[in-house]
C-alpha cells in the first residue's frame, strides 16, 4: 500500500512495476493456496481401544484424489493440534499420527479438521473446515479393583497350552500398535524402521472360564463398577482367562482373543444408553 503512494506521489515508473509485480505475486499465490485445498480427502484411522480420559494416537491420512499434480505444505489442524503433509503424490494417501483425549464413555464423535494450505510460499494461508462425520467407541477407563479370580470355576486352577494372543510366552505375530498395549509389548528395533509403532503378539496359556457380573462388583455408583469391568475383562484376558460378561439382560459368553475383548469392552461403554448403535458393533468374529 505505502508502495502504490509512493508511485503515484513520485510518478516512478520503477515503483509501479514493483507494485504491479507484488500484487501480481499476491493474485497468483491467493489462487494456487486455493486450488492446492482442491480434490484431497481425509480420513481418520482410529485405534481399537479408546478409553474415557486417557491419550490415544489417532491415525489421520491425507489423501490425493487428483490424476497428475501432488498435494504441496498442507497442514491439518485437529483438536488444535497441527499435522504438517510436506507432499502428497497423485493418488496417493500419506498416515501421521497425534495423540488425542476424548471424554465420556460410549460413542463419540471425532473432532472437526481443518485444513491449512501453505503453499506456495506461505504468503496466504488459505483454509478449509471439514466435518468427517465419524463415531468411534469410548471404553470405560480401566479402574483397578480386587482380584475377583476365586469366582471361576475350580478356583481357577488348571491351564492348557493355546496360541492365543497373550502377554508370555512365544512371539505369534508383529502389529501395528493401537493405542492399549502396554509398553513392554512394543518391538523397537522394528517400529525404528517403520512410521508406526509395532507390538509383539505372544502366545499365552488359557484357563478356565470366568462369567463377570456387573452388578457382583464393587463401587459406588454404576460408572465405577464400569471402569472396574474394564480393567478386569483387559487383566484376565491379558493372563489367558476366558472371560464372559452378564450386565443387565445382556450375557455375553466367555471366550478369548482380540475381538471377543472388544465385544465385552462394547457392551461396557454402552451400558445404559441407546443400544441402537451396539447392535452394529457386537459382531462376532
Amino acid at each position: 500500500m505505502l508502495l502504490g503512494f509512493a508511485a503515484v506521489n513520485t510518478g516512478n515508473n520503477l515503483l509501479y512495476l514493483l507494485v504491479s509485480a507484488l500484487l501480481g505475486f499476491m493474485s497468483v499465490s491467493g489462487v494456487l493456496g486455493k486450488w492446492n485445498l482442491g480434490r484431497i480427502d481425509v480420513r481418520f484411522l482410529p485405534a481399537d481401544e479408546i478409553y474415557d480420559g486417557l491419550p490415544t494416537l489417532l491415525g489421520i491420512e491425507l489423501i490425493n484424489r487428483r490424476r497428475w499434480l501432488p498435494i504441496f505444505l498442507m497442514e491439518i489442524m485437529v483438536a488444535d493440534k497441527p499435522l504438517f503433509f510436506p507432499l502428497v503424490d497423485p493418488q496417493q494417501g500419506r498416515q501421521k499420527s497425534l495423540e488425542i483425549t476424548l471424554a465420556g464413555r460410549g460413542r463419540q464423535q471425532l473432532p472437526e479438521v481443518t485444513l491449512r494450505s501453505r503453499f506456495p510460499v506461505n504468503f496466504f494461508i488459505r483454509s478449509q473446515g471439514l466435518t468427517l462425520d465419524q463415531e468411534v467407541t469410548v471404553f470405560p477407563a480401566p479402574q483397578p479393583c480386587p482380584d475377583l479370580r476365586q469366582i471361576a470355576p475350580g478356583g481357577g486352577q488348571g491351564t492348557q497350552q493355546n496360541w492365543q494372543k497373550g502377554y508370555e510366552g512365544d512371539i505369534n505375530r508383529i502389529r501395528d500398535y493401537q493405542g492399549g498395549e502396554p509398553l513392554k509389548s512394543i518391538h523397537w528395533k522394528l517400529s525404528a524402521r517403520h512410521d508406526r509403532l509395532k507390538v509383539k503378539e505372544l502366545s499365552a496359556a488359557t484357563r478356565k472360564p470366568v462369567m463377570l457380573d456387573l452388578a457382583e462388583l464393587p463401587g459406588s455408583s454404576v460408572e465405577q463398577r464400569l471402569r472396574h469391568a474394564s480393567y478386569l475383562v483387559t487383566h484376565w484376558l491379558r493372563d489367558g482367562w476366558p472371560v464372559g460378561l452378564k450386565a443387565g439382560s445382556l450375557k455375553l459368553p466367555p471366550a478369548c482373543g482380540q475381538q471377543h475383548k472388544l465385544l465385552l469392552l462394547q457392551a461396557l461403554a454402552h451400558y445404559g444408553q441407546d443400544r441402537a448403535h451396539y447392535g452394529q458393533d457386537q459382531k462376532t468374529p
